[in-house]
């Protein structure tokens, strides 16, 4: 108990300093946790305190610790990082002259000149260990370095996480089908799920029927649930299995699943639930981006999508005047990841390009997660679209339709009134186009298209379930469809 306390002691000095913190103290105190739960049974409420918005913040306290940790990662940056070396001298700038109230001064980062020369974003005083890329499902990856530092800091911190947040046991038996090429993630959760004891299996992105028969399959493992209890997946796999789920006549009681975290794409409330349906699982929508890492965001039991602010500087900025977005307004987020928590590629103002809204009013959310700055949750990429035919919206309203084949592929095409929209159906029918038209009638378009082969929409419509890997195992044939299409 007096290690525990020093730990804590510690840390709370060591985040009120804002110098590095120790990767040690925290993996002790990720021992201590796992063995006080082990010995004594479940936490109670007063637990959350441990959990980043698990206390009412101070305000001033709050921008007090902000400003300090934003002057030393600006300060880091402008000094030791090429490319804001040189942007510092074009602007005239010194990193003295920026703090919170002059950080607009710095214009957003955007992913292009990351993706362009990602070394020029490395700090002269790291040491690089792992170049991890995005998957590319937008085009060319982008390629972040991390420090060995940086690798054990996140893992302890995801570890905490799942014994706190997610109520992770070392019984349970975790299965990732995040493709391999995600080497960042895997590597985290691996290390993460190792320090709480749970089980962990990476198949990456492969058919979905080899998915669900491993979810089906009893494991027979001492100490261990029967089955897969917990399953991490992006949203468009998710819509594979669910579509095998509810075509091939699977039931929840075919699975141990007690909770689903979907992350890298947009998840809608339709799918959520024909996937707690299909599962008997909570389904739990993330937030997390390789370029960020380890901020990440949570959506709360009110829909507000949540991110710690101890962990980065964030900003909700018009996608293209890059002012502050108003309350109720949507906008860009941008982060500013805190030099605490990254000391290789360093990133000010980063433009994720994901769409949020700003949250309406000026009074704080009431929800569980209330002391993390809240927007909504993802709505998608900045396009010059319709502001309100965003991916969250347009997917909400097809993947209700089940006779619409998941996951789902549609193309926004501009006319020269109302966008049209182009949808894949297996098969069309005026039943199903009547269907669907009504339910986009609160939204601005011109048509709805439906069509059977997805290279005849007007542009490509990629998602992250298109990363297939390749299997030699083989899908059971032990369940027959029962599902047929009007």
């Amino acid at each position: 108990m007096f290690g525990t306390m020093v730990r804590q002691i510690q840390y709370g000095a060591r985040m009120l300093r804002g110098g590095r913190l120790s990767v040690s103290g925290l993996e002790g105190t990720v021992a201590d946790l796992r063995a006080t739960i082990e010995e004594f049974g479940e936490p109670g409420e007063e637990a959350a305190v441990m959990l980043p918005g698990g206390t009412e913040p101070d305000p001033q306290i709050q921008r007090t610790m902000a400003d300090r940790r934003l002057k030393l990662t600006v300060r880091q940056a402008a000094g030791h990082v090429p490319y804001y070396r040189r942007l510092f001298e074009e602007l005239g700038l010194s990193s003295h002259d920026i703090s919170l109230d002059t950080l607009a001064l710095i214009p957003p980062t955007p992913k292009s000149a990351l993706r362009a020369a990602s070394s020029a974003f490395v700090s002269e005083r790291s040491e690089p260990v792992l170049l991890a890329q995005t998957t590319g499902t937008t085009g060319t990856p982008t390629g972040v370095w991390f420090s060995r530092y940086e690798l054990e800091l996140a893992a302890a911190l995801s570890a905490m996480s799942f014994l706190m947040g997610s109520a992770l046991r070392s019984r349970h038996i975790v299965l990732s089908t995040i493709s391999s090429r995600a080497t960042l993630a895997k590597l985290n959760v691996q290390r993460a799920l190792a320090m709480v004891g749970a089980g962990f299996i990476a198949m990456g992105t492969v058919d979905p029927r080899i998915i669900i028969d491993r979810l089906a399959t009893p494991m027979r493992l001492r100490g261990k649930e029967p089955q897969v209890s917990h399953l991490i997946v992006t949203a468009s796999a998710l819509g594979g299995l669910v579509q095998t789920a509810e075509r091939d006549g699977w039931a929840p009681a075919d699975f141990g699943l007690r909770q689903i975290l979907v992350g890298g794409e947009v998840l809608s409330d339709s799918l959520r639930s024909r996937a707690e349906e299909a599962f008997g699982a909570q389904v739990t929508d993330t937030y997390s981006m390789t370029e960020t890492m380890p901020t990440a965001g949570l959506a709360c039991e009110e829909g507000h999508l949540h991110l710690s602010a101890e962990q980065a500087h964030i900003e909700v900025l018009d996608p293209l005047t890059h002012a502050p977005a108003g309350p109720g307004e949507a906008g860009t987020l941008v982060v500013t990841p805190y030099t605490q928590y990254r000391d290789t590629t360093l990133l000010l103002r980063y433009d994720t390009g994901d769409l949020v809204r700003r949250l309406p009013g000026a009074e704080p959310p009431t929800c569980s997660l209330h002391g993390m700055p809240a927007t909504s949750r993802i709505l998608g990429r900045h396009s010059n679209g319709s502001p309100e035919l965003t991916t969250r919206a347009v997917l909400d309203r097809l993947q209700a339709e089940r006779r619409l084949p998941l996951p789902t592929r549609y193309a926004l095409a501009a006319t020269s009134e109302k966008p049209r929209l182009y949808v894949v159906a297996d098969r069309p029918s005026p039943a199903l186009l009547a269907r669907v038209e009504e339910r986009f009638d609160d939204l601005p378009l011109s048509g709805v298209v439906l069509l059977e082969d997805p290279a005849d929409l007007p542009e490509p419509c990629r998602v992250r379930a298109d990363l297939t890997e390749h299997s030699f195992e083989l899908a059971s044939a032990r369940r027959h469809p029962v599902w047929s299409a009007p």
